[in-house]
């Protein structure tokens, strides 16, 4: 009786236990956190096997990329998520591949404590920000793992690292004189760098650098939906339609997070409630398939459409606040099912058709996302529940925010962006303004229009991937007019009126704009202005053009993967998808397809996307074109 007895009592407290864990637990947390486990673990051990083995110490432990056919000085960002690894699953391969990572960034390692960005290619080392990150939570987590001399030799290298940017706050600290053309990524994420390290190694002096960046940066977010803005030059005015360099994607996969984990170490409330803020107003341009729409931003040509070409990830910053935002948790899973659809054979690709455009993948998209997932896995769970819903699940017809000047438009499966944004990089043309549709999506058709660069170039050379198509075209619909082979489109013009008229289950935008080349210069025989009307509705979208004549013609880039079918003829193109058809129907003039590749396609790198050009020329009786845009 007595052995029944304990038998049952220890039956019951396994009971109790059991259902104390059940109450703790949080199933979609978990299920989220195995499914980062599951990719990440995928992206390393592909990473490690493009690890050279080769006596050469300026080959040994660097990783080739297989589209670039180079090593990228970033590749130490990697320490993090294979520190991770060997944590977690015990595998040596792991720490000995992170220990020969860090020894093949001596070659990038200068001596005043900064790690260049490339190898001969690029003398930048304002990235040593993102690589002390990365190495500090490698330390701070799992610096137990390291014997004494590799530990401390990590941990010099950190202070140095410090060193550095303490001593250049001409490209970390917003407020001294001659940094503000420098992008604010790097201020904003040198608060958490230079806190932390001065943590660790006992550095007041960098906590308090760290705390005054921080101060100064409270200033950077707009009055009206909180946007950071600082990515770009001409900070001190605002644009002609009020605006200030603002780039969705460096907010939310670097300067946000980053300012995140500082703002909560540091205990700093009020950064931290405009962090929090900000990260609700970028998370309205999350699309319901968990990509993000930086289709106007400053900075578009670093852009992916699931996230950035070179920054880190949204996922820990956002992670960090969750358990008061249970909409982050849902937009975390959602972005990394989203990655998982980009990923071929172990790596991440720059986009979601390079893979059927027969186009390799850089590196550095594996690494940078594997250092933003792995940052996320480090931190506590949470107990929230996903809500199950983002801000673009609704419908709610039309959202204007007035900071950037662009419209969200949500009709029945429809989701739009719609911008007339015109704050300027530093080089012209990296994004559509002009009254500009860039971007249309449809529930189950996906993107049908994304918006490139207006004329593609390698701003950033060793950031991008070069193109080696034929035939390479912008993928923004506009209206164009060619001359002695110059673009003249409404997508550059500075100098356009917008009019958005809300009616019942729709919504109607007039544009008056003119046809500029990339520099804002008109054609040689005077200022071509044109009137644009496009209209929202649950059944699609329709655009209207009066008073055309030849050789202006709409250009509409529609996506179609290589493996999507078209039917094709002069007033009808049909599109097939997995889902059913994408309709463009041309009530005033006519169609054609302008030249392809050999595929039947353009593929653009940026956001990565292969499309059909169709182009509409005027009817040549009324002068007109108007065309609509369905999905059956």
């Amino acid at each position: 009786m007595k052995n029944l007895f304990i038998i049952m009592m220890l039956l019951y407290a396994s009971f109790l236990s059991g259902q104390i864990r059940n109450i703790n637990e949080n199933p979609f947390d978990d299920a989220l956190r195995s499914e980062a486990d599951k990719l990440l673990t995928e992206w390393m051990d592909t990473f490690l096997t493009y690890q050279c083995n080769n006596p050469n110490p300026a080959l040994n432990g660097g990783i080739l990329c297989p589209a670039c056919a180079r090593m990228h000085g970033r590749i130490g960002d990697a320490v993090l998520p294979l520190m991770y690894l060997a944590e977690k699953t015990g595998n040596n391969k792991y720490l000995h591949g992170a220990k020969r990572l860090m020894a093949w960034m001596e070659n990038v390692h200068r001596p005043d404590g900064s790690w260049m960005n490339d190898v001969h290619v690029s003398d930048w080392n304002g990235t040593t920000v993102f690589a002390s990150i990365a190495l500090y939570e490698a330390l701070h987590y799992h610096g137990h793992l390291l014997d004494d001399s590799t530990r401390n030799h990590w941990k010099q290298q950190l202070l140095q690292a410090g060193e550095f940017m303490i001593n250049n706050p001409f490209i970390y600290s917003r407020k001294r004189e001659g940094m503000r053309n420098m992008n604010i990524n790097y201020s904003a994420s040198a608060t958490y760098a230079l806190y932390a390290i001065g943590e660790l190694c006992n550095r007041p002096d960098f906590k308090k650098e760290a705390q005054e960046i921080a101060a100064d940066l409270k200033s950077y977010f707009t009055k009206n939906e909180c946007f950071l803005y600082g990515e770009g030059p001409n900070i001190n005015s605002a644009t002609r339609n009020g605006c200030f360099p603002t780039d969705l994607l460096y907010n939310v996969e670097e300067s946000l997070p980053n300012m995140a984990y500082y703002a909560a170490m540091a205990n700093d409330k009020e950064l931290l409630s405009l962090v929090e803020c900000s990260m609700n107003t970028h998370l309205e341009f999350m699309l319901p398939d968990g990509a993000w729409d930086n289709s106007w931003g400053t900075r578009n040509f670093k852009w992916t459409y699931w996230g950035g070409r070179t920054s880190d990830g949204f996922m820990g910053g956002y992670y960090k606040l969750a358990a008061r935002h249970p909409e982050y948790l849902e937009a975390i899973q959602r972005n990394i099912q989203l990655l998982k659809k980009a990923t071929h054979n172990g790596l991440l690709y720059g986009g979601m058709h390079y893979f059927a455009s027969g186009i390799p993948p850089c590196i550095h998209h594996t690494f940078g996302h594997a250092k933003a997932l792995a940052s996320f896995l480090e931190l506590p769970p949470v107990k929230t529940a996903a809500s199950g819903k983002l801000p673009r699940d609704i419908t709610y017809g039309t959202k204007y925010f007035k900071d950037i000047h662009t419209w969200l438009l949500s009709y029945g499966s429809w989701r739009s962006t719609f911008t007339g944004y015109d704050a300027e990089y530093k080089v012209k043309g990296t994004h559509p303004m002009g009254g500009a549709l860039s971007l249309l999506w449809h529930a189950q058709a996906g993107p049908v229009f994304a918006a490139t660069m207006n004329q593609y170039k390698l701003i950033e050379a060793p950031n991008m991937q070069s193109n080696t198509r034929k035939y390479l075209t912008g993928g923004t619909p506009r209206i164009e007019l060619i001359q002695n082979g110059v673009a003249y489109s409404n997508l550059d013009d500075l100098n356009t009126s917008i009019t958005c008229h809300e009616r019942e289950e729709a919504c109607t935008f007039t544009v008056h704009t003119h046809l500029v080349d990339i520099n804002q210069q008109a054609p040689l025989q005077g200022e071509v202005a044109m009137t644009m009307n496009y209209t929202y509705s649950e059944q699609g979208v329709s655009i209207h053009l009066e008073h055309c004549n030849e050789p202006i013609r709409l250009m509409l880039p529609v996506i179609a993967s290589p493996e999507e079918n078209i039917e094709f003829s002069s007033h009808e193109v049909y599109i097939r998808k997995n889902k059913g058809v994408v309709c463009i129907t041309c009530e005033s003039g006519d169609m054609e397809i302008a030249f392809t590749d050999d595929d039947q396609r353009i593929f653009n790198p940026v956001p990565g996307f292969s499309f059909i050009p169709l182009q509409v020329l005027p009817d040549k009786m009324d002068k007109k074109i108007h065309i609509n845009i369905s999905f059956r």
